[in-house]
């Protein structure tokens, strides 16, 4: 979302908000403590779920495990909650640089129903997470072995010893680690629907000191490489996106330099353009003014939990810009606009949340969200985006002047020639989307692996730049689609030029289905839904986006041709 300069000084009265809502944070990142020899070092149990699934998660305590009598939860913040954490105390004993070989956890009697989930679990290739000083540590439910055709062989075993590792340094906890290596699982297999199953689970803690001062000084992979990360800058993929940039720049620029000084030429009847050196003047004008129409676009993203605060602070600017060029082109109903502009995010958001919400409740997901966070992110839409979005509103509609037309307009529209095949809406559409959609499609997939699978992407740098090109693109097609749809004396290019390049988010969502068949290993329909229902969001998302781009870059660009026509 955009943040304009003058909502500085606003947003710092909501600071205290801010602070309140927005202290996600990454576990490991923050809140290092500092312990004394044999203080406790709390270990907290979180979630569970499918190692392919990972907006698939349940509290860890929905297994059979060793759970203490009364569970207490951990006190979250916001980004804590929306990213599906659910921390509870567990049994584990831990002091401060105390090690502890084999102790005993739980002693515990399963039925056949509560093995029979625990298989599952593990056929499923569940992972745990624990949190030991905000320091997340991940390992697999059980071990499952499968091996040969003929004959065939199917093992389920559980881990029923665990070996923590950590580090530290001083009086901090610097690394913390979990492993099986040296352990042998329980096995599941061969028991009969009326056997109890006898387990004893202990563990083990092995301390050592490290040299690493800070946790952020670590190497990269230290952690065991539970998920892959993928830190290298992915150079195909900006090599691609600009080598489509220059072409698509220099196309615009031909059609400003040939074919567009052509048609000016022949429609103006002053000869002063056909002078040697003020036509190149002219031409190079026309260039640089609509190379910066193209370029000056600025929108800054937040990728973290203060999204919905930044979404929230910023709905003023969509009130502001929409009352703006409403009352420029006339409109006198602005209430109903500012509602409209309101509702076009906001509603299909929120169907497609409960949507997504439901099935999570419906499956005892922590990705659900609690009652008390819904009214919290209800408050801050009815008390702060909403009334932001009116204000705005308020202050475009009382700032709009005239539409300041470059050329004079008659009332009577004039008819318009039949049109080839090749300039209809429906090609306009596929070509307007393709090229913005073949600009990034390469960085796609890691922003996908990103979001939907379990690679780490840090790049913010890299990823802002190929936003940039994305733009970029988009506003070099739209205004040559727009030229042509003019050169056919087909005056009706506004709803065009919004279609053309915004069907770029209908290109992104038939990649995340390819993406979701062929790219991951994603199944079930909790993990079905929200990727589905939140793809077709982000593909609308762009739509309004680009689409916005799209039609301002060509406003600008029909400003600036038709300001120098000199006929009537």
């Amino acid at each position: 979302m955009t943040v304009l300069g003058h909502l500085r000084s606003w947003s710092c009265r909501w600071l205290p908000l801010l602070l309140l809502l927005g202290t996600g944070r990454e576990p490991g990142v923050e809140g290092v403590t500092h312990y004394k020899a044999g203080d406790p070092v709390i270990l907290y149990v979180n979630k569970v779920g499918p190692y392919h699934n990972p907006q698939e998660t349940y509290h860890y305590y929905q297994l059979p495990v060793c759970c203490p009598e009364k569970i207490r939860h951990k006190s979250l913040s916001l980004g804590e909650v929306l990213d599906g954490d659910r921390m509870a105390e567990s049994l584990y004993e831990i002091r401060f640089r105390e090690n502890v070989e084999k102790r005993i956890l739980c002693h515990m009697q399963l039925n056949s129903a509560q093995v029979e989930q625990l298989r599952q679990a593990i056929e499923e290739l569940y992972y745990f997470e624990f949190v030991v000083d905000d320091l997340p540590i991940r390992g697999f439910v059980g071990y499952m072995e499968e091996s040969g055709f003929l004959p065939h062989s199917h093992k389920i075993g559980l881990w029923t010893h665990l070996d923590f590792h950590l580090e530290f340094h001083g009086d901090r906890i610097i690394f913390a680690n979990v492993s099986v290596r040296d352990v042998k699982p329980h096995s599941l297999d061969g028991l009969r629907p009326d056997e109890f199953l006898g387990l004893t689970h202990t563990y083990s803690v092995r301390w050592s000191e490290t040299s690493v001062e800070r946790r952020s000084d670590r190497r990269r992979g230290d952690d065991g490489g539970f998920f892959p990360r993928t830190l290298e800058i992915h150079w195909l993929s900006i090599i691609n996106s600009m080598v489509l940039v220059f072409l698509l720049v220099g196309f615009v620029a031909v059609i400003l330099m040939r074919v567009l000084r052509n048609d000016l030429a022949r429609y103006n009847l002053d000869e002063e353009t056909t002078s040697g050196g003020s036509g190149d003047d002219f031409e190079q004008g026309i260039i640089v003014m609509a190379l910066l129409g193209m370029f000056n676009v600025h929108r800054h993203g937040a990728i973290n939990s203060a999204a919905i605060l930044l979404y929230a602070l910023t709905c003023c600017i969509s009130g502001y810009v929409s009352s703006h060029f409403y009352r420029q082109i006339g409109g006198e109903r602005w209430v109903w606009n500012i509602i409209l502009t309101t509702s076009l995010f906001s509603v299909p958001f929120f169907l497609t949340w409960s949507v997504v919400n439901s099935v999570h409740w419906a499956n005892g997901s922590t990705q659900a969200l609690p009652a008390t966070t819904i009214l919290l992110l209800l408050t801050v839409w009815l008390l702060v985006g909403f009334p932001l979005t009116v204000i705005g509103g308020i202050f475009g509609k009382n700032n709009a002047s005239l539409f300041d037309a470059p050329c004079r307009t008659k009332n009577i529209a004039r008819e318009i020639p039949p049109q080839p095949w090749y300039k209809s809406t429906l090609i306009h559409m596929t070509v307007g989307g393709f090229l913005p959609f073949s600009a990034i499609s390469v960085e796609l997939y890691y922003i996908f692996a990103t979001v939907w699978g379990r690679e780490q992407y840090t790049l913010y740098g890299i990823l802002f730049f190929v936003f940039a090109i994305l733009l970029s693109v988009g506003a070099c097609i739209s205004i040559a689609l727009t030229y042509f749809q003019l050169s056919g004396e087909d005056y009706r290019w506004w709803w065009r030029s919004v279609l053309s390049v915004g069907s770029t988010g209908l290109f992104i969502f038939l990649y995340s289905v390819f993406y979701y068949a062929r790219r991951s290993n994603m199944s079930g329909v909790v993990q079905t839904v929200e990727f589905f229902g939140y793809s077709l969001l982000t593909g609308y998302v762009f739509f309004l986006m680009l689409g916005t781009i799209s039609f301002f870059s060509s406003l600008k660009f029909i400003r600036y041709i038709y300001v120098n026509l000199k006929m009537d």
